[in-house]
């Protein structure tokens, strides 16, 4: 059994920056033995595995938590939609969004809770490309349904990008297969456009090579400590 004091200094050193060896020094300095300061390690390295079980448990369930709050409004807007006026249609839509989206930031910028700000701005997105469907269904708009996950997946990107939000590209790129299958083999035979959203072949596969640059972008521009999460 490891002495906590002493994993607690190895810990303490190691934020500090020193090299393993260099504590190694000390600690043999100051009468320990090989076998001891190994066994802090190793207290040390399984304390730190069983955090990072923690963090991804605790992202999984968060993430599941906002597809489930997100799919909760899609269908209660749904089961009430006959009854509910246009403008508050669009108002309950926007309002939900724009809710999801700015609490989400402020939760991830100024209040340092990163986790809990990147599943609301999650949730926004799953509203924003819910009400990309609802508002086709309330105008009557004729197009391919292909193209709502072009748009979904294309707005997806963006909040990606402004927010350096990596999960977002998760989920922009089963839109992305999703559009592509509803295509099928659209983006090899043609590059008309479509009448009604002006959606293309060349639409879809540029939206394709903007998620994975996207992607490389926030990978890169991610702190170290995130990039193992993410």
């Amino acid at each position: 059994m490891a002495d906590p004091k002493l994993v607690e200094y190895v810990k303490t050193s190691l934020a500090q920056g020193k090299p393993k060896e260099e504590i190694y020094k000390e600690l043999l300095g100051q009468g320990q033995t090989i076998e001891v300061i190994q066994e802090s390690f190793n207290a040390l390295t399984t304390e730190e595995e069983k955090e990072d079980t923690s963090k991804r448990t605790i992202r999984i369930i968060v993430t599941i938590g906002a597809v489930l709050v997100g799919t909760g409004i899609f269908s209660f807007i749904t089961a009430n939609w006959q009854a509910i006026a246009r403008p508050v249609k669009i108002g309950i839509i926007l309002v939900s969004m724009l809710i999801s989206y700015g609490t989400g930031w402020h939760m991830k910028e100024k209040s340092n809770l990163l986790k809990t700000g990147e599943t609301l701005i999650l949730l926004g997105s799953i509203i924003y490309g819910a009400g990309i469907f609802l508002v086709a269904q309330m105008f009557n708009i004729r197009a391919n349904w292909p193209d709502g996950f072009i748009l979904w997946m294309i707005g997806a990107i963006a909040v990606a990008y402004a927010v350096e939000s990596y999960p977002l590209l998760y989920l922009a790129i089963p839109l992305g297969i999703i559009a592509l299958v509803g295509h099928p083999f659209g983006i090899f035979t043609g590059f008309g456009c479509n009448s009604f959203l002006l959606t293309s072949s060349f639409l879809l596969l540029a939206a394709t090579t903007i998620t994975f640059v996207t992607g490389w972008i926030i990978r890169k521009k991610m702190p170290p400590e995130l990039k193992e999460f993410y």
